[in-house]
């Protein structure tokens, strides 16, 4: 069976959705006065080809043969740049299958946009101005069987007239969460979700939408409500925060490799390497109470240390949401052992699998943070995502041990709190 596929929204995406942006990116980047609104004057002043199209800008900023050059390969760099792959798609396309695409950028640029972002069949690309969208195309292209694309004109009623069966395809769009979430942040966890590279149906795929729907901007909130600079992020825990906050901010801080057990053995090595890591810093805990950490700081310091916890009930310190859960902790799974006495640490007890999923998206995550504005805070906002979290199923799947002074996993998170994503939605946002 044949398949042709759509281009854009359909096996790639622009990275901020509305393909204007591209044009936004250029008049900032260059000084280009008004270049959004005169590129797309040029445009329809055009035969909608990119040779074309710059053939009128120059006119316009009465540009040199090398300044059109120079910008129009500016405009091919871009697009390239920030095209983003939609993986469920992408993973379809076979060796023999058409792309058809109503384009003004050419073919070769097309098929570079596509390389970069992991196709590798050998397929057939066909570019034309409005050839399907006035339904010419389809009878100079070789026999169909099916047709994919997002524009309901074009990719479904035009190949349908013509007798091919069309779907229509609509995940690109922005989903019920990321429009409430709104803005930069909703646009982020856009991208970070089509790149979802497991099978649709998987537990991994549903563990890297969830990440992508409530770990990651849960992270990003919690990293801009967060000071920059002169922090120790306890690990395990911070594992992920601590990388998405040094991209937030583009400062480094401290690891503090840390436990309850670790505390309350001491030991002179532990009680130098604090000295030596965390002391005089502010400590950075995904969720708690603080008071295992100021309890050893009372005794060995005489003082009351600086903590910072994304959730908690707090003993000592504070918190950025006051939610009694552990659940934030489920989604954040460090590849390394709970420390014991130090420097010893207990067996890792995650899955491979699961803490493998969870880094990628958030390797995802920070590849694609410097495309968009995200140091806003909002811990309303933050406090609705760790309350989805806690309605998810990412932690009735992900074993946890919260006690490592007795060797036990715990399988303790009830499947009936994980929800229908409508129902927990619209308790969170109500």
């Amino acid at each position: 069976m044949t398949t042709s596929w759509d281009c854009f929204d359909t096996l790639v995406t622009r990275m901020r959705l509305n393909p204007l942006t591209v044009f936004d990116w250029m008049g900032e980047k260059y000084g280009l006065p008004n270049f959004t609104h005169r590129r797309k004057a040029a445009e329809s002043r055009s035969p909608e080809m990119l040779f074309s199209i710059y053939e009128e800008l120059a006119k316009d900023y009465q540009w040199t043969e090398e300044q059109k050059a120079f910008y129009k390969k500016a405009e091919i760099q871009a697009e390239i740049e920030q095209c983003v792959p939609i993986e469920e798609n992408l993973r379809q396309v076979k060796d023999g299958d058409l792309i058809v695409s109503d384009m003004y950028l050419p073919r070769e640029v097309i098929e570079a946009i596509l390389r970069k972002n992991g196709l590798n069949k050998a397929v057939s690309i066909y570019v034309s101005t409005g050839g399907k969208s006035s339904g010419t195309i389809w009878k100079h292209l070789p026999s169909i069987d099916l047709h994919i694309g997002d524009n309901l004109h074009s990719d479904v009623n035009s190949p349908s007239a013509f007798g091919i069966d069309a779907k229509h395809y609509t995940n690109f769009e922005l989903n019920t969460l990321e429009q409430l979430v709104g803005g930069e942040l909703g646009l982020l966890m856009r991208v970070v979700r089509l790149a979802n590279p497991y099978e649709p149906g998987t537990i991994l795929h549903r563990m890297w939408l969830e990440q992508s729907q409530l770990n990651v901007p849960a992270l990003i909130l919690a990293s801009a409500s967060l000071p920059s600079d002169n922090l120790a992020f306890v690990h395990r825990d911070c594992v992920h925060l601590q990388r998405i906050h040094e991209q937030l901010h583009g400062c480094q801080n401290v690891a503090f490799h840390c436990s309850r057990i670790a505390m309350e053995k001491k030991g002179d090595a532990w009680n130098d390497y604090v000295i030596n890591t965390a002391k005089g810093r502010t400590i950075v805990d995904l969720q708690g109470t603080g008071g295992s950490v100021g309890r050893y700081w009372a005794e060995a310091f005489y003082e009351r240390p600086e903590i910072i916890y994304v959730t908690g009930m707090m003993a000592v310190g504070k918190a950025l949401v006051t939610i009694p859960t552990d659940v934030i902790e489920r989604f954040n799974s460090s590849p390394l052992g709970s420390l014991g006495m130090f420097p010893e640490r207990f067996e890792n007890e995650f899955d491979k699998d699961v803490l493998e999923c969870q880094k990628l998206a958030v390797d995802k995550a920070i590849q694609y943070m410097p495309y968009f504005s995200l140091k806003q805070e909002n811990l309303g906002l933050l406090a609705r995502l760790v309350s989805l979290m806690y309605h998810s199923h990412t932690p009735v799947w992900n074993n946890h041990q919260s006690n490592h002074a007795i060797d036990k996993v715990e399988h303790d998170w009830p499947a009936a709190r994980a929800l229908d994503d409508t129902i927990a939605i619209g308790m969170a946002f109500e």
